[in-house]
């Protein structure tokens, strides 16, 4: 069973200590402690070479600091929201590279192009690839093609493919 918090890792440290004083054997410690015979070992060596100060054990990093607060992520999906060309580009697609360019202008931070997919990820975005279609291509015509035509060229009438 894995503790939590640094508290209970150390008092379980102890806990593997007192029991070596009075003459428990590393396999027994481990049974009662709930740990492996290797974690016993390990403590009591750092024990035996440092003492009580080999026990304490230190907390884990905490990260580095976003670039963007969370208001600023809100802001962000706003932007996002409001199209690209509100915001000074040719088309109404969002590229990375558009999205950094707009995180610079408008929060004054710089992120890697290949950052902006997790940044993206933590707003909550997914990557859209737009439909490419002809504009010159007339619908009714593919309907009646997909409904009389292709039922004669495939083996199995009956498979649908679309």
């Amino acid at each position: 069973m894995r503790f939590k918090n640094v508290e209970s890792t150390e008092f379980r440290y102890m806990q593997i200590v007192r029991l070596s004083e009075s003459c428990k054997t590393q396999k027994a410690i481990s049974i009662l402690v709930g740990c492996s015979e290797g974690l016993v070992n390990s403590v009591l060596k750092r024990y035996k070479t440092s003492g009580l100060s080999g026990l304490k054990v230190k907390p884990a990093p905490k990260g580095k600091v976003p670039k963007l607060s969370k208001e600023d992520f809100e802001k962000l999906k706003l932007f996002l929201s409001e199209g690209s060309l509100k915001h000074g580009f040719e088309t109404d697609n969002w590229s990375r590279e558009r999205i950094a360019m707009l995180i610079k202008t408008r929060f004054s931070q710089e992120f890697h192009v290949s950052s902006i997919s997790r940044l993206m990820q933590k707003i909550g975005v997914s990557l859209q690839k737009p439909i490419h279609r002809s504009y010159r291509q007339d619908e009714a015509a593919v309907e009646t093609w997909k409904k009389e035509r292709l039922p004669e060229l495939k083996k199995n009438p009956k498979k649908k493919i679309f």
